[in-house]
């Protein structure tokens, strides 16, 4: 056989396999988006929201597709139905790979873009033209692997809007990341590099770098998920004469992770970071730099976290259905049925979160923790730490009633407790006088420490045993005792 047809040959070998996969992701498309919509109902059902496939062209190198998104709750779509016009539809433009030459080449099951026109989702365009003139443009692209892993990106145009003379103008939005389209586990990015206005009373506000990162891990069916969130904005400068203090240089951070320790239990915890930069606060409060606020669950039960998230899931489908029939209700008398049903339902919600808590709580795991850390301008801190863990049974009432009497009786014997404060001398010297006397009035009574350098406040509780600063104060339980029995 010659060169030439050998050549030929494997060009009508690979045009063959490449017509052939082509027409085959082609004819699969529909019944992979039908899929994925199914999903994303099961996720955010819960949360007012449906999707739906409106319609579903297919065509041999390109389909298209329209989605509808649309509010379930009643309250919120007669609200959002004045300014968006309902429901939402989005179109796609869909290539079917396997080869994309369009926009660089790339290699894929699937290649998503679509261009929105944020104007033409309102009712009246004239509303959002008075203040911002041009149209605001999203463009999203999407390309899907073999393996349902998909990458996407996206942008807008800069938005300018005039409110009320104040003029504010913010950057192109950028979006990117990575989901894998069966499971929802992935990253997403949005970007914001610039968000600057100028007020009209001769002020200014400038935001920049903003960013929120998250990455999921895990996604359940009910919408829980495993998985962190990054929110932060790098530079924050606000100068407006209405305001008493200038905010300049200042930076923000606020985290949440969500997780799974060796053991299967979730950890959860939240943090917010404020660093002030070079602003100057109230003479009385300018020797803050830095706050630092985290907070968080650990060593709690999934079945627990899951079962929660179903019954909140329930009761807003409940409130919506019963939100819908006192809209309809034409009497007085038929709105006074509707409120008893809510009331009903408020008292089979209460028994319904009381028997979770059994299935929450893990004895000797499951811990509160809280941590603030103050940070003064000779980049000292002062901190407090507070954290409580269940240490009771874990087989508990089945009735709020029920709950209710036994932690009247028995709280004492379910907690152990550790609180620790350090403030720092040079800035108890900085607080306001009235503080100051209450701190001094502390140190009379033996609450605080003085450790030369600082003052410190630590107490230790574990059933039928109190320790404050190293001594024991037992005795003083008789009294909380007391107080939880309603005895004083």
């Amino acid at each position: 056989m010659s060169i030439g047809k050998k050549i030929i040959g494997s060009v009508v070998v690979a045009t063959s396999l490449w017509a052939g996969m082509t027409a085959y992701i082609s004819s699969n498309t529909e019944t992979y988006l039908k899929n994925y919509v199914q999903k994303t109902n099961r996720l955010y059902s819960n949360n007012g929201m449906s999707s739906s496939l409106l319609s579903f062209e297919k065509g041999f190198l390109n389909s298209k597709a329209k989605i509808s998104i649309d509010f379930t709750d009643p309250n919120m779509r007669k609200e959002l139905q004045n300014v968006i016009k309902l429901p939402i539809v989005m179109s796609y433009n869909i290539g079917n790979g396997p080869l994309f030459f369009k926009n660089g080449f790339n290699i894929g099951a699937s290649k998503v873009n679509s261009t929105v026109n944020i104007n033409d989702l309102l009712v009246n365009k004239q509303d959002i033209k008075a203040f911002i003139k041009d149209d605001i443009i999203i463009n999203t692209n999407m390309l899907i692997g073999f393996n349902n892993q998909a990458t996407y990106t996206g942008e807008s145009n800069t938005i300018v809007a005039n409110i009320d003379e104040d003029i504010f103008t913010i950057s192109p939005l950028k979006l990117s990341g990575e989901m894998n389209m069966k499971t929802f586990v992935g990253n997403f990015k949005l970007f914001i590099n610039n968000l600057s206005g100028k007020l009209e009373n001769k002020g200014d506000v400038k935001l920049q770098e903003i960013a929120l990162n998250t990455n999921i891990t895990k996604f359940f069916d009910n919408g829980f998920y495993l998985g962190d969130i990054d929110f932060n904005i790098n530079k924050v400068n606000i100068k407006n004469p209405n305001f008493p203090q200038e905010i300049k240089d200042a930076k923000m951070n606020i985290q949440m992770n969500i997780d799974q320790n060796s053991s299967n239990l979730v950890n959860m915890n939240f943090g917010m970071n404020l660093k002030l930069g070079e602003t100057e606060l109230p003479k009385e409060y300018n020797f803050l730099k830095e706050f630092t606020l985290n907070y968080g669950i650990n060593g709690a039960k999934l079945k627990g976290l899951l079962a929660f998230q179903d019954v909140i899931k329930d009761i807003q489908t409940e409130q919506q259905t019963i939100m819908k029939k006192l809209s309809q209700a034409k009497t007085e008398d038929e709105q006074m049925v509707i409120f008893n049903e809510m009331q009903k339902s408020q008292e089979a919600l209460e028994d319904k979160l009381v028997l979770l808590i059994s299935d929450f709580l893990v004895k000797e795991q499951t811990t509160l923790n809280v941590e603030t850390i103050i940070t003064d301008k000779s980049d000292i801190d002062s901190n407090a730490k507070f954290n409580i863990t269940y240490i009771g049974d874990e087989a508990l009432p089945k009735t709020a009633k029920e709950l209710s009497k036994k932690f009247k009786q028995e709280l004492l014997n379910w907690v152990k407790l550790n609180i620790n404060v350090e403030v720092q001398k040079s800035l108890v010297d900085k607080l306001p006088k009235e503080l100051q006397q209450q701190l001094a009035m502390a140190m009379m009574t033996g609450m605080l420490k003085d450790n030369n350098s600082s003052y410190s406040f630590d107490a230790n509780y574990m059933p039928k045993k109190l320790t404050v600063n190293g001594e024991d104060k037992s005795d003083m339980l008789m009294l909380v005792e007391m107080g939880l029995k309603g005895s004083i």
